[in-house]
């Protein structure tokens, strides 16, 4: 069976900005069409920003724990497709 991982993350304004609402519907219905299994990762709000770049008290996209743990997946081959709105929201 096959299993996707739907990645939404849009790096400013409101949790309940539109487009992040659009952006939660559409990446889940791509997910649901490509795989039998959809896993989802909602980081909502989050800099896209890594700590190669920068040094940020309030946690950067590479020090998430949860996207260390899905980047962990994905190498590991735990996922047949990584959905998500565009490449600059990973």
């Amino acid at each position: 069976m096959s299993k996707a991982l739907a990645w939404i993350r849009k790096s400013k304004g409101d949790d309940d900005d539109v487009g992040l609402e659009v952006q939660r519907g559409l990446v889940r219905g791509l997910a649901r069409d490509v795989a039998g299994q959809v896993e989802v990762l909602d980081l909502g709000i989050h800099t896209g920003f890594s700590s190669m770049t920068r040094d940020d008290p309030a946690g950067l996209l590479d020090q998430n724990e949860r996207v260390q743990e899905c980047v962990g997946e994905l190498e590991a081959g735990e996922y047949s497709h990584l959905v998500a709105w565009d490449d600059r929201r990973m």
